[in-house]
C-alpha cells in the first residue's frame, strides 16, 4: 500500500489570483491529490516552515491511512508559496491552485491569543468546513500538547479536519 514515502510536495510561486473558488481534491487509487497549502502573504518568509508543512503532512498520510483502515492517504500536496517571498529554482509557477481554492491556509492568528486551527464553513456546527485555517506556530508544532500527543498533535488535527472538509 502506498504511504507518505510516495508523496510529491509541489511548491508553486503564487503569482495570480484566480477566478476558481473550488477544491482541486480528487481521490485517485486511494490517495488524495490536488490538496492545496497555501501560505498567507502576511506570514514572514520562512524557508523552515515550507519543511514543517512538508513534515506535517508526510507524518499524518500513515496515520490517515491507518485511521482509514487502509483506505486513504495523501499522494500530492501543493505548497502555494506568497509572490512576496523570494523566488527560489525549485518554486514552479501555479496551474491550477490558487490562494482562492486552497484546501488549507497557513496564516498569522486572529486576535493574536487565538493560535489553534480552525475550519471556515458556511452551515452550522459539525457540517462540512471550506477551508482548514493553521497558525506558523501550529505547523511548527508548537502547540501539539494542547492538540495530542507529542508527535502526532498537528498531524491528527490535520487529518481530522481535512476528513470533514
Amino acid at each position: 500500500p502506498a504511504t507518505a514515502r510516495g508523496s510529491l510536495f509541489i511548491l508553486v510561486l503564487h503569482l495570480l489570483e484566480g477566478a476558481q473558488s473550488n477544491s482541486l481534491i480528487q481521490l485517485n487509487g486511494n490517495g488524495y491529490e490536488g490538496i492545496v497549502i497555501a501560505i498567507d502573504p502576511n506570514v514572514p518568509e520562512d524557508e523552515t516552515l515550507i519543511q514543517n508543512i512538508k513534515d506535517m503532512v508526510t507524518k499524518a498520510s500513515p496515520y490517515l491511512f491507518e485511521a482509514t483502515e487502509k483506505r486513504f492517504y495523501f499522494k500530492n500536496v501543493a505548497i502555494l508559496i506568497p509572490e512576496n517571498w523570494k523566488a527560489k529554482p525549485e518554486y514552479v509557477k501555479p496551474k491550477l491552485e490558487t490562494y482562492k481554492n486552497a484546501d488549507v491556509v497557513v496564516t498569522e492568528p486572529n486576535p493574536p491569543e487565538n493560535d489553534g486551527p480552525y475550519t471556515e464553513q458556511m452551515g452550522k456546527c459539525g457540517e462540512k468546513g471550506e477551508k482548514i485555517y493553521f497558525t506558523p506556530d501550529f505547523v511548527a508544532g508548537k502547540k501539539v500538547l494542547q492538540y495530542g500527543p507529542q508527535g502526532m498533535g498537528r498531524e491528527r488535527i490535520f487529518c481530522c479536519i481535512f476528513l470533514i472538509i
